[in-house]
């Protein structure tokens, strides 16, 4: 029955209206009991609309999307597609670029991490305009920047370059939105690939509306490029992969580009070569051959110990390191300990860890409906997003499910790997609870929730289940929301 749901469902060419309106009537449900029985703690207005816009967005916005190019080609379509995801971005931009100023006092949002790698950016302009090229001996001693932070600044650093420095926050901002929103063109060509046009058109279009990746292009942080860098890399190295045409002219590009992983956040460029071995050994013979298969694994491990071989075996060191040790269990109890702004700790928190995060990794982190913490702004305004992410998940976890027991995962092994293998990473590291390091997987989440929406939509058996979906996410929503104030002490 599984087998057949993958295999013979329905097309999905738009928003099936079963999904959308019973979805956004769960968030305001959940929404406005949160509100109520916590009243004295609701979120400022401004947040809560961003919030509220965000799901409507998503669910609306992008089913007048889909319905209005259901017939057009695959062609005009991707044409559409990057016009409506950079047009969204760059509505959202323009708003942040004003509104940070009124929230954080400056145009470039939260200054955490930003205000060191804005001036290191700076220092590298000045570098080159010196003729001064040695930017690593630069930024490593005169910042103290380690490899894997050097990256960003090095992409601001070329912007700033190439636009005279008329803006060191607008201009980054409008480039933000622009990468970002090929990150849907990517994910489409991906799906099309693997799963066709209908899946293809859904995944594009959750990832061109998805509020997560949207609202990273609003900061100075890093997440929107990176993104972008994580879309590329897959979109590309799938390319060889699927087609069994593995040349010298597709691989090397294709690892390049995996390569720079490292410079923005190093276990996840470990993890991406990690996928491609994967992908290549355990990738069925009907897809690619043995002989294309040594080929690959050859190409891609000559650039890739060429270009990071050391840095490549101290990365996964460090990271199984950090497994092995007690890193998250002492985080935890940091966070149990601190203070936050308005002066409460968060006793919960020592109880959390792998074993409590690795069976929600697919779902977490849960909407932030109340101001437990007026520091988290962030939380608030990606409360929307979190539901979606939330629903989504339930479709991801039952389509992997399917592939399973279908034998079919071995058609999709690099992909199923790559997101697969930053989930684990992610429910083992200190940062499996904050959004933003869920960031780069998101796009590969979304395509899986997409075929999930194409094998629900098969039977109405699974619709139920659904449903019943939507009821338990009601109840982590008031749990979260309850957990977060009592453990503070404030209920």
């Amino acid at each position: 029955m599984l087998k057949d749901s993958l295999r013979y469902a329905q097309p999905v060419i738009g928003y099936p209206q079963w999904m959308t309106g019973k979805t956004v009537a769960f968030y305001g449900i959940a929404f406005a009991l949160c509100t109520l029985l916590w009243s004295g703690f609701s979120m400022p207005f401004r947040f809560a609309a961003v919030s509220i816009v965000s799901v409507l967005v998503f669910y609306f916005g992008g089913e007048s999307f889909a319905r209005r190019n259901a017939f057009v080609s695959s062609r005009l379509f991707v044409r559409h597609l990057y016009g409506m995801a950079l047009a969204v971005r760059l509505v959202w931009v323009v708003y942040c670029y004003y509104a940070n100023v009124t929230i954080y006092g400056a145009h470039l949002g939260d200054g955490a991490d930003v205000t060191w790698y804005m001036p290191v950016a700076q220092a590298g302009v000045e570098a080159i305009k010196a003729g001064n090229y040695h930017l690593y001996d630069l930024w490593s001693t005169r910042w103290g920047a380690v490899f894997d932070d050097m990256g960003y600044p090095f992409w601001l650093m070329v912007v700033y370059l190439l636009t005279g420095s008329v803006s060191d926050v607008f201009i980054p901002f409008l480039v933000k939105a622009a990468v970002s929103a090929y990150c849907a063109v990517c994910i489409y060509h991906v799906a099309q690939r693997h799963f066709g046009e209908d899946v293809a058109r859904l995944a594009g279009i959750f990832t061109a509306l998805f509020p997560h990746l949207i609202y990273w292009c609003g900061t100075m942080f890093k997440e929107a490029e990176l993104s972008f860098l994580v879309c590329w890399f897959v979109d590309e190295m799938d390319k060889v992969i699927s087609s069994n045409n593995v040349t010298f002219a597709r691989v090397v590009p294709a690892s390049l580009i995996g390569l720079s992983l490292f410079g923005f956040r190093g276990p996840l460029g470990v993890v991406a070569f990690l996928s491609v071995l994967a992908g290549v050994v355990m990738t069925t013979s009907r897809i690619m051959n043995s002989g294309k298969k040594v080929m690959a694994g050859v190409l891609v491990a000559l650039v890739l110990f060429v270009g990071m071989g050391d840095r490549f075996r101290n990365t996964l060191d460090k990271t199984i390191e950090t497994v092995q040790s007690s890193q998250q269990e002492d985080n935890m109890e940091w966070r149990a300990q601190r203070v936050d702004k308005g002066g409460h700790k968060q006793s919960f928190a020592r109880y959390a860890g792998a074993v409590v995060f690795a069976p929600l990794i697919f779902t977490i982190p849960f909407p932030t409906f109340v101001t437990a913490n007026s520091a988290q702004i962030v939380q608030m305004q990606m409360s929307g997003g979190n539901f979606i992410k939330n629903v989504c998940s339930f479709f991801v976890i039952f389509v992997l499910f399917v592939l399973l027991f279908s034998r079919e995962w071995r058609k999709h092994v690099f992909i199923l790997a790559f997101m697969m293998g930053n989930l684990v990473m992610l429910a083992l590291s200190n940062f499996a609870q904050s959004g933003r390091f869920h960031i780069p997987v998101m796009p590969m989440l979304l395509l899986f929730a997409a075929l999930g929406i194409k094998c629900v939509n098969s039977n109405p058996q699974y619709k139920r289940w659904f449903n019943m979906a939507l009821f338990v996410e009601i109840g982590f929503c008031l749990f979260w929301n309850w957990f977060k104030l009592r453990g503070r002490g404030m209920i």
